[in-house]
């Protein structure tokens, strides 16, 4: 109860006074002008994320972080990043279909994901 507590009032406090990415543990800026932050939460491995969207069209983003939320490589269909944008592209038979966007490199904790589609995902 505690913790969820904890990562309610980070969440309410980044919002409302707009701290953002200056005191963010990570970021990320997405292709479409929307960002997330991620904060770590008393170096316990508990993270809070903040995502700022207004989710029209049903896009995906993918930020990936360590239990102290610095930023994390992943692989997504081959593509290694850091993050990941989804974007939707419209429907493809019974499927979504999502161009994919990746950030491959950061610099002071903070990953701007490149306008290079780097493949094509069927969900």
């Amino acid at each position: 109860m505690r913790t969820s507590l904890v990562m309610a009032l980070i969440v309410a406090l980044t919002v409302l006074i707009g701290v953002g990415p200056a005191a963010a543990d990570s970021a990320v800026n997405y292709l479409d002008g929307s960002f997330s932050d991620a904060f770590n939460i008393g170096g316990s491995g508990l993270t809070a994320f903040v995502f700022y969207n207004d989710l029209d069209p049903p896009d995906i983003f993918v930020h990936a972080v360590t239990p102290f939320a610095d930023l994390l490589q992943v692989s997504l269909l081959g593509v290694a990043g850091y993050a990941f944008y989804l974007k939707f592209e419209g429907v493809s038979g019974v499927y979504d279909q999502y161009g994919v966007y990746a950030c491959t490199g950061f610099s002071n904790q903070l990953c701007n994901v490149s306008g290079v589609k780097r493949a094509t995902l069927l969900l």
